[in-house]
């Protein structure tokens, strides 16, 4: 799915326009969609209210119908909300405006959908927000409402939110039903996902045509709640006439990707994963990786690790096929490198990294990977920490993705992991394209780079996903799409997707507390199943 940044969203909404939607229309299609959501949390109200005993306590006026307040700005979002205001008087609910700006203010289709709730004598109350007693009557205005519309500002807004408007968000975020906010939280900035000042906690965010990139970045994805896209019935060509840079996947994309299973295939069909990591003390990293990509699709794992873990490594799972390094970490001796050559040719995909640790020998063997390889590469952890030569990434030519958490991609570009996460897709899209690879820059959201600049943001995954071995886990997962003939690309996208839906669905299970990195691995049937494959 395309992810548009505000300036993008406007030249579609533009080009709509001039190609003969009028914006009149492109308003009542997004109100709809808003006020349908709003019908939806309200109808659960209503069902929560018919099973309690004490009606007169129920939060539903008299007529059983809830209330909704809408507090609109003066721009198209502000009329987004009066659109859908609109709808839910039509439907019998109880619906109060809170106009921030003027009648005087307001323009185009925002003024129109603004006099047809005046016509049919809707209850709108203007507010002049410029003292505190207006904070004060907003707070009374809303504390009875079962659900609040904000349509403050949306995608629009520039610099740091100020006064009165903090004291809005402020009172928005105090109150104690459900916020659904248009297009994005207020306060939140559409491109970056920073937070201006103060931005608006939503349960829900309706966002209109495409997501927007603000919505799935942190901070601002913490703020938006659940998020639906309404189809605004836009032409595709449109958004793609923006050249756009920026994707993420939705489930039917995500299993569209999976690769068949054909019923007369054999192991051979499904290609076979090469791990090399470990060391003393860290025999789980390469032991995860190895059945991540077994339980991803690889028809066969070979494990590489050090001598004295291999029994150990062997033991993790009787369907892990293990050989070992005899040199010490400090040398790479000419039987070793033989065990490499092998490997190397018995492999469709090798993933380096997994508990590989720092040493004159992983630098050795990781350049030796990156320069003779001819399959697709996968580096990870102190797989990357090794690599000492950045020339050797651009002048590989067969496939390679990095996975970097930020303070591995720190060292990489020679920043501090506080910059490297101010600017996690900016960071992303310059080195992948500056070497011509694949990178997946793990963390919240994972953003994964392409080569020619375009970038996908994962949707998926949760806070439960942060412990030891999850990155070893998607490591494995990674190169066993790769082992079953999928492109790198696809690979390197839809791995993530695959690793946080196996997470979130162990999260239904575990809570976020108590998620271990084998609990990942024991849900990627689950999320396949959830996509409807196999």
């Amino acid at each position: 799915m395309i992810v548009l940044a505000p300036e993008e969203m406007r030249r579609v909404d533009v080009r709509a326009v001039q190609a003969g939607i009028p914006e009149l229309i492109l308003m009542e299609i997004a109100g709809r969609g808003v006020a349908e959501k709003a019908r939806l949390i309200l109808e659960g109200y209503n069902e929560d209210s018919e099973h309690d005993h004490a009606q007169e306590m129920s939060p539903m006026n008299r007529n059983g119908r809830g209330k909704t307040v809408v507090i609109a700005g003066k721009g198209n979002n502000g009329g987004d909300g009066l659109t859908a205001a609109r709808y839910l008087d039509m439907w019998g609910y109880d619906v109060k405006i809170l106009m921030i700006s003027p009648e005087d203010e307001l323009k185009g289709s925002s003024l129109v959908n603004y006099k047809i709730c005046r016509l049919r004598e809707m209850d709108i109350v203007n507010l002049t927000v410029d003292s505190k007693g207006n904070f004060e009557r907003i707070e009374n205005y809303i504390s009875g409402a079962d659900i609040l519309i904000d349509a403050l500002f949306g995608t629009g807004i520039k610099g740091s939110v100020k006064e009165p408007y903090r004291g809005i968000i402020k009172s928005i975020n105090n109150f104690a039903g459900t916020v659904l906010s248009v297009d994005i939280p207020s306060g939140i900035d559409g491109e970056t996902g920073e937070v201006l000042g103060n931005a608006v906690y939503a349960d829900y965010t309706i966002t209109m045509a495409y997501p927007k990139i603000g919505l799935l970045v942190f901070p601002g994805r913490e703020y938006c709640g659940e998020i639906e896209v309404v189809d605004l019935g836009v032409p595709e060509e449109f958004a793609l006439e923006q050249n756009p840079a920026h994707f993420v996947l939705d489930d039917d994309e995500a299993l569209a990707l999976l690769p068949p299973r054909l019923r007369d295939s054999h192991k051979g069909s499904y290609g076979s994963v090469g791990i090399v990591g470990g060391k003393s003390g860290m025999s789980g990293a390469p032991s995860l990786a190895g059945l991540a990509a077994l339980k991803t699709g690889a028809g066969l794992v070979r494990v590489l690790v050090p001598e004295d873990i291999q029994s150990i490594v062997a033991a993790y799972s009787a369907e892990l096929m293990t050989m070992s390094l005899k040199s010490k970490e400090d040398s790479f001796s000419v039987e070793d490198q033989r065990i490499v050559e092998e490997l190397m040719d018995n492999s469709t995909v090798i993933a380096v990294g997994p508990g590989l640790g720092y040493s004159a020998r992983s630098t050795l063997l990781v350049n030796r990977l990156l320069e003779e390889y001819q399959g697709p590469l996968v580096i990870d952890a102190d797989g990357i920490n090794s690599i000492n030569d950045l020339d050797l990434l651009k002048k590989r030519k067969a496939p390679l993705v990095l996975t970097p958490h930020p303070g591995e991609m720190a060292r990489l570009t020679g920043k501090n992991t506080k910059e490297i996460q101010a600017d996690r897709i900016n960071t992303a899209r310059s080195f992948a394209l500056q070497y011509e690879l694949f990178l997946v820059l793990k963390g919240a959201a994972t953003v994964i780079a392409f080569p020619d600049g375009k970038v996908y943001i994962n949707p998926t995954g949760n806070e439960g996903m942060a412990t030891a071995g999850s990155g070893d886990v998607l490591t494995g997962m990674m190169a066993g799409l790769l082992a079953g003939g999928m492109k790198t690309g696809e690979a390197a996208v839809l791995a993530p997707y695959l690793h946080g839906l196996a997470g979130d669905l162990a999260l239904d299970e575990l809570t976020s507390y108590s998620m271990t990195a084998g609990d990942i691995i024991s849900h990627i049937s689950t999320a396949i199943k959830y996509l409807g494959q196999g």
